[in-house]
């Protein structure tokens, strides 16, 4: 009997974008949160004119399969390497590049394929094969909590195989740091350091699978990335935020977490502009909510995430 302790995921990048490759226990990714949607469609009742009362039988469309997990954001298990989850955010449309030994996601030209991956879902009763599959992103950092980024991943629907029972061994995957005044190195707005709770980013895109009826494959939407950052209200005379906020001013955000090398995640933008969101209380401080915009520089370049 099938149990919900069997649910697994693997992926694995593709050679070519939208052509399976085989996935092994070693692809297995060190998911939480996981939501399986083993068939997602959308459904139209047929709604015919048949003389009689009742419902009438639907018709499915867009049929896709997807699946929606976090992964820590956990530095690299071999230093100088790239994290294990680095296929993931390449196929959520970054550029991947070495920089001196760093390991550097940029968003990708829009005019670049956008990496795919294989996906295999194992739920203990079947288990399902997805090519090109790619996906949105979102990150996430609280205070006290391992960081964590969040993908929304989807391709084409294939039918299920008999499910085949494996030993998988996630020995190998680091965990993240905690977000504690001990392990961050940074987190400054414009160059000004701010006492944070929560930070988050999004890439706003939305994954579809099959744009075009003669065209196949899942398509991302264009990125927009936005986020929030839940702060301790600074004095006036350290950073007047609602001056920033009524200006439109646009600063560098620098989130960095780890203080050691080969540990270190950080992520950054050059010009990020602020909105107002609501005050907060902080356990009796004074807190702010601000909404952020994260705009590009030169091009292509509206964040970084960067592993030291």
């Amino acid at each position: 009997m099938a149990a919900w302790a069997q649910r697994l995921i693997r992926e694995k990048i593709e050679v070519t974008p939208g052509t399976a490759v085989a996935t092994a226990v070693a692809d297995a990714i060190l998911a939480r949160n996981v939501t399986m949607r083993n068939l997602d469609a959308d459904y139209q009742q047929q709604d015919f004119v048949i003389g009689i009362e009742g419902a009438q039988g639907e018709d499915l469309s867009n049929v896709r399969t997807g699946v929606e997990y976090e992964v820590e954001a956990a530095p690299p298990a071999v230093p100088g390497s790239p994290p294990l989850y680095a296929h993931l955010i390449q196929s959520s449309g970054f550029a991947m590049a070495d920089d001196a030994g760093d390991t550097v996601f940029t968003p990708l030209d829009p005019s670049a394929v956008i990496p795919a991956c294989t996906l295999m879902l194992k739920n203990g009763a079947l288990q399902q094969v997805i090519a090109g599959v790619r996906g949105s992103l979102a990150f996430t950092a609280e205070n006290g909590r391992k960081p964590f980024f969040r993908f929304n991943r989807m391709g084409r629907y294939q039918a299920p195989v008999a499910f085949v029972a494996e030993a998988h061994d996630f020995s190998g995957w680091p965990r993240a740091l905690d977000c504690t005044p001990e392990n961050m190195f940074a987190y400054t707005l414009g160059g000004t350091k701010l006492c944070c709770r929560s930070f988050n980013v999004s890439d706003g895109r939305q994954p579809i699978v099959d744009k075009y009826m003669n065209c196949e494959g899942t398509t991302l939407g264009p990125r927009r990335f936005t986020g929030r950052m839940t702060v301790k209200w600074p004095a006036l005379a350290t950073k007047d935020l609602l001056t920033q906020i009524r200006n439109g001013v646009t600063q560098p955000l620098i989130w960095t977490l780890g203080t050691a090398a080969n540990t270190t995640i950080s992520i950054s933008a050059p010009k990020v502009q602020i909105k107002w969101a609501g005050e907060q209380d902080i356990e009796g401080d004074l807190g702010i909510n601000l909404d952020l915009v994260f705009l590009p520089d030169a091009g292509n370049d509206e964040i970084e995430i960067r592993f030291l």
